[in-house]
């Protein structure tokens, strides 16, 4: 087996086009989303004066991945947002009158094992998709790949013949035992992750009730039933708002990491949908479990949440 130090995700591709030409389409964010975003999703994308890459989706800036180098046309490196644990390198050389692209995604040495190579697969596929469109936005072509694989192509997605996954990490600088307590307890749940609704818990302990309490009809709503405790490390529930056979599990696993905690957010479920249903609902999701672990970092850290209406 692979040694988890050694992987990475290495692709290229030949596009009959000067450097200058495909760097645009590489550094301008309105010219990056129309090859990079599926367009189902129907967003946009942005970039501030500290090099901070976003993407505009239904009203919400999602910070996802951070410029770190730029040498002009030839190499860009960005680095995925909150965690900054995976670096994409972006390399352009001059090759038979065009331009060779080539993409090396790395970082995944700082996962255990398992996450690293479930991450592999889909990154490698995505970004094989991912450039051809490229090829095909600067050749004036309609896209072969206009599905959603953005998830997969910053290392989010997790994929066995068996499961599909997203998952999300963020380090925080504070104990397990703070962040345990903001994803556990009811009211400091309700705190960062929904401020404007009412959050019970019938029970901490495999079995029992998290649920959001609407107070106009007594009832309960968004149902989580849990089904790992393990303190202050990991923990899991499942909605009941999914009747399949395959449940939606949302996981919590906390590890000690340079004085502080680093979060990693794993939610499977989704191979009983079809291929298109799947593909835009792990891409909305990624990125909203990024914007969920963005309130979590900042309230365990006593900072303002950056997005204080929650989800």
């Amino acid at each position: 087996m692979q040694k988890v130090e050694t992987m990475q995700v290495e692709r290229s591709i030949w596009i009959n086009a000067s450097r200058e030409r495909v760097w645009k389409a590489l550094i301008d964010p309105e010219q990056l989303a129309q090859w990079f975003l599926p367009p189902m999703l129907g967003a946009q994308m942005k970039r501030d004066e500290n090099g901070t890459i976003y993407v505009s989706l239904g009203g919400m800036e999602v910070p996802i991945a951070v410029l770190e180098a730029v040498e002009q046309p030839r190499k860009i490196i960005s680095r995925s947002l909150p965690d900054k644990l995976l670096k994409t390198t972006y390399t352009l050389e001059e090759e038979n009158g065009g331009t060779r692209v080539m993409v090396l995604l790395s970082g995944f040495d700082a996962l255990n094992e398992q996450s690293a190579q479930e991450r592999l697969a889909p990154s490698g596929a995505g970004w094989e998709k991912a450039l051809n469109n490229l090829q095909a936005y600067v050749d004036g072509a309609e896209l072969p790949y206009p599905e959603g694989y953005t998830a997969a192509l910053f290392g989010y997605r997790r994929e066995t013949k068996e499961k599909y996954a997203i998952e999300r990490s963020v380090w925080i600088d504070a104990p397990r035992e703070r962040v345990w307590k903001a994803i556990t307890d009811p009211q400091e749940y309700q705190r960062w992750y929904s401020p404007s609704t009412i959050w019970k818990l019938s029970a901490l302990e495999v079995g029992g009730k998290l649920y959001v309490y609407d107070v106009s009809t007594e009832s309960e709503m968004y149902v989580q039933i849990i089904e790992i405790v393990e303190p202050p490390h990991r923990f899991a529930s499942r909605s009941t708002a999914n009747l399949s056979e395959v449940p939606l599990v949302t996981t919590y696993t906390l590890e000690e990491e340079m004085g502080g905690t680093r979060v990693f957010l794993t939610h499977t479920g989704y191979e009983v949908e079809s291929d298109a249903s799947r593909h835009q609902n792990m891409e909305q999701n990624a990125f909203g479990f990024g914007l969920a672990l963005d309130n979590l970092k900042a309230y365990s850290e006593g900072k303002e949440l950056p997005n204080p209406f929650g989800f």
